[in-house]
């Protein structure tokens, strides 16, 4: 697994690249980890954190959540991807036959601007217009969020020793790795929410060792498999 020399030195060479005039949206579709990923495997983001949003109670942690919500914030590129690009992605996302058990798990939308709240509701009324069970989405006005702990960031990323070591030999710290482009991309493969033939052209900026690359293509096998079927089952 090891670099060369003067790679470890320095960033993934998309992280070296990312554009840095962007935009943020914020959104919660129940447990943050798996959200984190789908949205990070979309071409046009360039990093998540996850965190709490719509909640009053105070410092708001993963053991003493309150009234917020799990939520994800998606730093994106506006001229590679739009709001309503992310809109799809949600609702493709969203599942009407599950009712969320507990307020931390509730399905909503955070927009960050009146642009993004026009967006949003306009998008919720077309759902809505689909399946009535849409309506238990929240749009939320105020756009707050929290990010979490460290610990909770690419988290199914730090499931995978080897490709979480590539990674953050070529970044100074865990809040660097946290925010990395590359980390954000690995993620969601893997989630499984990018198709594994798409490391042709991802390998090179990622910047990843052959074995690393290697656990990325097999999870994005395995989960994208799971979560085709899955989406299949919604559309029946």
């Amino acid at each position: 697994m090891a670099l060369p020399t003067d790679a470890a030195m320095q960033p993934p060479p998309m992280d070296r690249t990312a554009p840095t005039d962007l935009k943020a949206a914020v959104v919660a579709l129940g447990c943050f980890w798996n959200v984190e990923a789908a949205f990070g495997a979309l071409d046009g983001v360039v990093r998540t954190t996850v965190g709490y949003a719509d909640g009053q109670a105070p410092d708001p942690a993963y053991a003493t959540l309150g009234d917020h919500a799990e939520a994800v914030r998606v730093e994106y590129a506006p001229a590679r991807l739009s709001y309503t690009a992310l809109l799809d992605r949600f609702w493709s996302r969203f599942d009407p036959t599950l009712t969320p058990v507990k307020r931390r798990y509730q399905p909503l939308l955070v927009p960050q601007n009146a642009e993004q709240a026009e967006q949003a509701r306009a998008a919720w009324a077309d759902a809505v217009a689909q399946d009535e069970r849409a309506e238990r989405v929240e749009i939320v006005g105020d756009g707050n969020f929290c990010a979490a702990a460290l610990r909770h960031q690419k988290h199914l990323l730090r499931r995978h020793d080897d490709v979480t070591a590539a990674l953050q030999a070529r970044l100074p710290d865990a809040r660097a790795l946290a925010r990395s482009p590359a980390a954000t991309l690995a993620t969601g493969y893997l989630g499984g929410h990018r198709h594994p033939s798409r490391l042709a052209d991802d390998q090179d900026r990622l910047g990843l060792p052959a074995d690393a690359l290697s656990t990325l293509r097999a999870a994005a096998r395995r989960h994208g498999s799971w979560n085709a079927f899955v989406q299949a089952g919604r559309s029946t």
